[in-house]
């Protein structure tokens, strides 16, 4: 037998001559890895837990799908009108209040103070007189009594802007004039048509009088060969602006 042999025959057997019973392993090489053995088998199912509190789980359920606040979106549509309520209790009387501004002088002695406005009218077929009011025959109105139709005049008795109009109507050449006693108004209006039986005058102005300031209508003769007028009619009015 050849060394190598007798060598590697000794190394097989020298383990079994060291072994005196079954406790002695055989050193030997690594076997081939197994095969993967199978899944195990479902284990049995747990006991039921303690189910949780409402609140919790609202709380949670809230949190989880809360999101972030969106952009304020466009009013509404406004509802249909309701029903009127109860009417409430009566309140409280409220403080007095600042004292009014006094009125004109005729309101002074308790009378209403309104605007004073007249219109009165002349029907006659007679003349006027030169350089003296026309006097008018009735009054159409006549508000605070500030025309007389005794002199033909207009007396001022609530200082203001006054607005005079007036429209007349004669056979014959016709000249008025609108005049006040404070020689500040000297207003002519003529018709002299020599080719006219019959003459229309008309006027107006407006004029700021002061208390007792009168104001009235005269005829006045226009040229050396004016000729007074045979008859008028005139109607006159006035009023506060």
């Amino acid at each position: 037998m050849q060394p190598l042999a007798l060598l590697a025959f000794l190394w097989v057997l020298l383990p079994f001559a060291f072994c005196q019973d079954d406790t002695c392993a055989i050193h030997g090489r690594d076997g081939v890895t197994g095969v993967p053995g199978r899944d195990g088998l479902t284990g049995a199912k747990g006991e039921k837990g303690v189910p949780a509190l409402q609140d919790e789980l609202n709380s949670i359920t809230l949190q989880e799908l809360k999101g972030e606040m969106g952009i304020r979106g466009p009013p509404g549509e406004p509802g249909s009108k309701g029903f009127m309520g109860a009417q409430g209790p009566k309140g409280s009387a409220g403080p007095k209040g600042p004292r009014g501004s006094s009125g004109g002088r005729e309101g002074r002695g308790g009378a209403a103070d309104t605007k004073p406005a007249f219109s009165v009218l002349r029907d006659r077929t007679e003349s006027a007189t030169y350089g003296q009011p026309v006097i008018f025959d009735s009054e159409l109105s006549n508000i605070n009594k500030g025309f007389n139709l005794k002199d033909g005049y207009f007396t001022c008795k609530v200082p203001g802007v006054y607005y005079f109009v007036f429209h007349a109507s004669s056979k014959g050449h016709l000249c008025l004039r609108l005049k006040n006693n404070q020689n500040s108004v000297n207003l002519n209006f003529c018709d002299l048509n020599p080719q006219s039986l019959s003459t229309v005058v008309s006027g107006g102005v407006v004029l700021q009088l002061s208390l007792n300031e009168r104001v009235w209508i005269e005829p006045f003769k226009k040229g050396v060969s004016g000729k007074m007028a045979k008859s008028m009619s005139a109607v006159f009015n006035g009023f506060l602006i």
